[in-house]
């Protein structure tokens, strides 16, 4: 973006967000704010959306059978995912020792 001086601030600052993509990124970001509201209250107490970026969601779990599980549902969850319009493709699942909060 080639700015010629001086301009009004009101009308850098739309393109310079337009051009960080910070609407796409805070659609993306809802999902992991509304992740138990989208997977249900049983999951989200195994697993936690952690992290997103363009196209991917990061998703910890407790142990390596719900890591197996949502691995199966992954299809069904994205569904319920591109319901928030975000750009997110898939889902990284990572099994940690200790999940925040439980």
């Amino acid at each position: 973006m080639f700015l010629k001086f001086p301009q009004r601030i009101n009308k850098i600052i739309p393109e310079v967000l337009k051009d960080m993509n910070i609407e796409q990124r805070m659609k993306n970001w809802q999902v992991v704010e509304k992740w138990a509201e989208i997977v249900g209250a049983r999951i989200s107490e195994h697993a936690q959306a952690t992290a997103v970026d363009t196209e991917n969601l990061y998703v910890n779990v407790d142990s390596p059978m719900w890591q197996s599980q949502l691995f199966l549902m992954k299809g069904t969850i994205i569904r319920k995912i591109k319901k928030y319009s975000t750009s997110i493709k898939d889902i990284k699942f990572r099994v940690v020792d200790e999940m925040g909060g439980h």
